[in-house]
């Protein structure tokens, strides 16, 4: 099929300019019209002005009207020539159309295959980390790219399974208590990032040490307050004048605590049921200096 323009033969052939007197229309509207610039209008002159404006009006008015016409007339071939266009073009549109359709049915039916075949791989090598290591936390889009071979990514499968096996065993081996090492698994399985599970061990650890601190604080301050002298109260009502006061020394102990706010509110409780004065590191900072 070819697009053969017949009439005009050539694109030369069509109209190259719509000739008229502008030449002469422009000459004689500048001399005409040039007496009019800068011109001062009085009472008498007033209706000599206005009857000068409705004739250049009605001037303007005339050739606005014949450039109108000529758009017309040429417009209209083209105007007739693009509905026939676009008629064609309306044809083509239709069968573009089906064959996109079932492109794209085509494409829809190959990525479903191919999904399945990557769930039906996974399920074959996945083992007893299934209910940990979904697909979708390991799953790459580019796999079901056509270009992307099978072959490939049932590598990438077993290698990244084979991985998050040994660093399992690993974070295993470290003989962690039962609850940090659940912690450290699943800090681990959430980012699939070893090195970040060993900063989950490393603040866990550290969280612990605070929180044993904190005990032995607070058995210290038990077993102080069971060795304080047991002082009769009769005694001390007669002789209270000569009874000296007991001066303990004060200790500033620096740490941090992690809790729930509950916890956390418990604490707070516990120091202020106990005169134990509490602030920020920086403020004990403050005083023991």
């Amino acid at each position: 099929m070819e697009f053969k323009l017949i009439n005009p033969q050539s694109e030369n052939g069509f109209i190259q300019a719509i000739e008229f007197n502008f030449d002469e229309l422009k000459t004689e509207l500048i001399e005409r019209l040039e007496k009019y610039q800068n011109l001062t209008f009085t009472e008498e002159t007033v209706k000599e002005a206005k009857d000068t404006r409705a004739g250049l009006n009605k001037f303007k008015e005339a050739i606005e009207t014949r450039r109108k016409e000529i758009k017309n007339l040429c417009m209209k071939p083209y105007n007739d020539f693009e509905v026939r266009i676009k008629e064609l073009t309306g044809l083509i549109d239709q069968p573009i159309k089906a064959i996109d359709t079932q492109l794209q049915t085509f494409e829809d039916n190959r990525i479903t295959a191919k999904r399945v075949d990557i769930e039906d791989f996974y399920n074959s090598a996945i083992g007893n980390l299934k209910e940990i290591l979904p697909l979708e936390k390991i799953f790459n889009q580019k796999w079901l790219n056509s270009t992307y071979k099978m072959t490939n990514i049932t590598k990438e499968i077993t290698e990244t399974i084979g991985k998050v096996n040994g660093d399992l065993n690993v974070i295993t081996d470290l003989k962690l208590d039962p609850d940090m090492e659940l912690q450290v698994k699943d800090k681990y399985l959430q980012t699939l990032d070893f090195s970040l599970a060993m900063a989950e061990k490393t603040r866990l650890e550290n969280l612990k040490k605070a929180i044993k601190e904190r005990e032995t604080i607070q058995e210290v301050q038990i077993d102080q307050e069971e060795q304080k002298p047991v002082i009769n109260d009769e005694e001390t009502a007669h002789n209270f004048d000569n009874v000296s006061p007991i001066i303990e020394k004060i200790y500033y102990k620096e740490f941090w605590v992690r809790g729930t706010e509950r916890q956390l509110r418990a604490l707070g409780a516990y120091l202020k049921e106990n005169n134990i004065e509490y602030g920020g590191i920086e403020q004990c900072q403050s005083q023991i200096a």
